[in-house]
Formats: structure tokens, sequence, C-alpha cells
């Protein structure tokens, strides 16, 4: 299974040190694969940060408001397993404007939107380039609390996870991953494709 390593930090972010991969599968026979990286880590007593970064030129951002289909869209995508041991997880899916999308639940069928369990919101912010396009995704700890009805402390731990690049409507329809998807389409709600997340206390 795939590793993903990174950090837990105390105070503030060195984002200099934080590892940066990319999306290196393109499935289901998709004509177009873009390169796309992240980087993800932890900040003690706040949440979770994710910082993705993509080529793609040609954007549809249709969607405007939270939870409207964003993966129709130029989308990026960050799936997380958040609390060691559970096996719910969280889709975060963002187009190039902010609109995004949250779920919880353990499988794609037994989906519930996030703003049903916590009024607690992810920050997002996101930039376009001549380039291509970037967000930054900022994950609080009291929307992981709420969410999994726990104490989220964002410390030394493994967790389970995935990203993504797709756009089921863009003028080049791709699906790119970190792991390589083994589901028929659309596979991205597969938690048994996620990678491993190890969390390293700096």
């Amino acid at each position: 299974m795939k590793t993903y390593n990174t950090y837990s930090f105390s105070d503030s972010i060195d984002w200099s040190i934080v590892p940066e991969e990319k999306l290196e599968f393109s499935n289901w026979n998709s004509a177009t694969s873009y390169n796309t990286y992240f980087k993800m880590c932890f900040l003690r007593k706040s949440g979770i940060y994710v910082k993705m970064r993509t080529d793609e030129r040609k954007l549809r951002a249709v969607c405007q408001k939270r939870d409207d289909p964003v993966w129709q869209d130029s989308c990026m995508e960050f799936f997380i397993c958040a609390v060691e041991g559970r096996e719910e997880y969280i889709n975060f899916e963002m187009n190039s404007v902010g609109a995004y999308l949250t779920e919880f639940g353990k499988g794609k069928s037994d989906r519930v939107f996030l703003r049903c369990l916590t009024e607690a919101e992810p920050e997002i912010t996101t930039s376009v380039n001549p380039d291509g396009w970037s967000l930054e995704l900022f994950i609080p700890c009291e929307l992981i609390n709420e969410a999994y009805k726990t104490d989220f402390d964002a410390g030394e731990c493994i967790l389970k996870g995935n990203f993504y690049k797709c756009g089921d409507e863009t003028e080049k329809v791709h699906y790119d991953s970190y792991t390589e998807m083994t589901t028929l389409p659309p596979g991205f709600h597969n938690p048994e494709c996620f990678a491993v997340i190890k969390i390293i206390e700096r």
C-alpha cells in the first residue's frame, strides 16, 4: 500500500520540509492527464492543511454553491479518514472558484452532507494563473470533532486518504489520482484504494 509521510507541527508550519507528491495515475482510460501535485500536514490544536496545484488551464467553473456537483467542473479532491482506527471518511471536492462539496460516511452509498453534522466549515482559497490553478484547504479540528464525535488533536498517527484531480464535464474529461483505482468508474469513493498517511510529530 502506498504511503505518504508528512508532519504534525506544534507551533507553526514549515512548508519547506513538507513533502510534495504528484498524482501519478490516470484512471479508466481517460484521454487526458494533468500534472497535479499536493502536500498536506497537521498543526496541533488547529487542524489539517492541504495545498494542491495543477497545470490545467482550460477551466470549467459552473458550480457556485456549497454541495453543487463540483466534480463536473475543473476539480481537485482530498478524501481523508481523519481519525485513526475509524472507517468513516470525509470527501472535500473543490472547483477552481472555491465552490465545494463535503460529505461524511463509510462508503459511497451511506454518505451524509457534512453541513448536516456540523456548522464548522473548511476554509478554501483558490488561485488561477496562466500556468494552471491551485488551492489551499484548511480543515479545523472543530469540524472533525463534530463529524466523528471525538476529540481530535492532529498529533502523531497513521491515517488513510487519497488525492484526486477530475472533471466529468470539462473539455477534456480526466480522472487522476495519487493511488491507482482498481474499481469501476466512478470509483473515487473506494477506501480500499486509499493510501496510508503517516503523520510524524516535529
